[in-house]
């Protein structure tokens, strides 16, 4: 008897893990990617002898990777490598004040206390609360299709179910965290944890404070070949597995009959197949591949992520003042926000990322010389005008003044990503990088499920349940092949 055929729509990584639980359910399966590679977002750029990673830079929840090779009874440690991060990023204020957040606990609470004179145990107690939070609500919201009420409303649920009931979730990142801190630059500090899946931090519900906890109680890392090297491993262990893949194959259409998906069409032929899961920016998939199938606007049309402004600059010289991941702070933070999503304008006065992987990776530039990948946040695309130069200007003369450091004339060459680039190279939809932003109480169930009104289609990647980022579109990957082995 033949096996029965998957199809997977996209080789991002949520599609490369999708396809490989696929296949140890007995699928055939077969991947179809517009672009010339595999790894959507994590991708690199090089230049002469230095490696920019171009997508996700910082690595939590490594075990959701090494499922995938222990699921194949392979031992991930001989596919890439990770390193525990010390500190994880150091901040920059306006004022001169620098603060290391060190991934252990005690040593970050320790810095607080010498930095801003505030009691250690303020910042332990608060870390030791958000992972109480994540250990009782993430199996049911992150690891869980929360859109069938059935698996939701569990008696095992219960317990977790009234712990969110809490009033306090009610309010938003920023106001629990301001009445918990009662210090501007630690409230800053931690309501930077809402732009890790591009929303704000004023608006959005203070249950995202538990992103902190995965950082600072569960620890951050960084491959030894860098991020790229992730996406490397996962779709060598796929090839390896007898996954079949496409590239440079657009999906025109998603064959669906009698609404039930029964393949694809790419490159004017038609592909059956007893089951589709897409890996495509959900908007996308419904406009473009599901023309004839009426698109579900409760999920489509809530507020868009932000988008990114991003250069890679091959910088002469090594600055010790930096680590490898760096924030350099709007003085006003909560007006940033206003810009980027009420005004939907780039704010004038930035607030800066700078991650260096050659600080952590010896390779990724020469001797004496750094790989800077430089972003800021801005409105995904609309009615308003990106100056690149205007830009530059603002991040090089700010850098001078938080750092010390005159870059201007260090830079060896660059290379720009606009969100006209994202929307373009990784069909992100108005380039938004995380698909639906999370700034309303009711954000987790106004994300797209990862199943479908159509049967036999189903949805994963970072703009489905339960988010963007690495580890949440690896559990949507094997949150919608949990459902395709329930259906066959």
């Amino acid at each position: 008897m033949e096996n029965k055929k998957a199809i997977v729509i996209g080789a991002g990584i949520a599609g490369l893990a999708a396809s490989i639980r696929l296949r140890k359910q007995g699928f055939d399966v077969e991947v179809f990617e517009s672009a010339t590679t595999y790894g959507g977002k994590i991708k690199e750029y090089k230049w002469e002898e230095f490696r920019f990673d171009t997508g996700p830079s910082l690595f939590t929840l490594p075990e959701l990777v090494d499922d995938l090779f222990t699921l194949c009874n392979k031992n991930p440690r001989l596919y890439f490598n990770y390193k525990s991060l010390k500190s994880i990023t150091k901040y920059f204020y306006e004022d001169g004040v620098v603060i290391n957040s060190y991934s252990d606990p005690q040593a970050f609470a320790t810095e607080v206390n010498e930095k801003l004179k505030l009691d250690a145990n303020i910042v332990l107690t608060f870390l030791k609360k958000q992972q109480k939070t994540y250990k009782l609500l993430a199996p049911i919201f992150l690891e869980n299709p929360i859109h069938l009420f059935s698996r939701l409303f569990k008696f095992k649920n219960i317990p977790a179910l009234m712990y969110v009931s809490n009033p306090s979730f009610l309010f938003s990142m920023n106001k629990v965290n301001k009445a918990w801190f009662k210090n501007e630059y630690l409230v800053r500090l931690f309501n930077r944890y809402g732009t890790y899946n591009g929303s704000n931090p004023y608006k959005m519900p203070s249950l995202f404070n538990i992103i902190s906890h995965l950082e600072h109680n569960v620890g951050a890392y960084l491959p030894e070949h860098g991020i790229r090297s992730i996406a490397d491993a996962v779709y060598k262990l796929a090839i390896e597995e007898g996954v079949k893949f496409n590239f440079d194959a657009c999906v025109e259409k998603i064959l669906v009959k009698d609404n039930k998906a029964i393949g694809i069409k790419s490159q004017y032929v038609d592909y059956q197949a007893d089951v589709v899961v897409t890996n495509m920016d959900v908007n996308n998939t419904y406009a473009k591949l599901l023309d004839r199938t009426k698109a579900p606007q409760l999920y489509l049309q809530n507020e868009k992520s932000t988008s990114a402004l991003i250069f890679h600059w091959a910088v002469k010289g090594n600055y010790n003042i930096l680590d490898v991941h760096n924030i350099v702070f709007a003085k006003n933070y909560e007006e940033e926000f206003s810009y980027l999503f009420a005004k939907k304008e780039m704010y004038f006065d930035p607030t800066i990322y700078l991650y260096i992987s050659s600080k952590a990776i010896a390779n990724d530039a020469p001797e004496e010389h750094e790989n800077w990948f430089v972003m800021v946040n801005t409105p995904h695309i609309a009615d308003w005008k990106l100056d690149v130069n205007v830009v530059r200007r603002l991040i090089l003369n700010k850098i001078e003044a938080y750092t010390g450091i005159a870059i201007e004339n260090q830079i060896l060459n660059e290379n720009v990503t606009t969100p006209t680039d994202l929307q373009n190279t990784t069909h992100s939809y108005l380039g938004s990088l995380y698909g639906a932003s999370s700034n309303s109480l009711i954000s987790a169930f106004l994300r797209h499920p990862n199943f479908s009104n159509v049967k036999n289609l189903y949805f994963c990647g970072g703009t489905v349940h339960p988010g963007g980022g690495i580890p949440l579109a690896l559990l949507s990957a094997k949150i919608a092949t949990d459902l395709v082995k329930e259906s066959h």
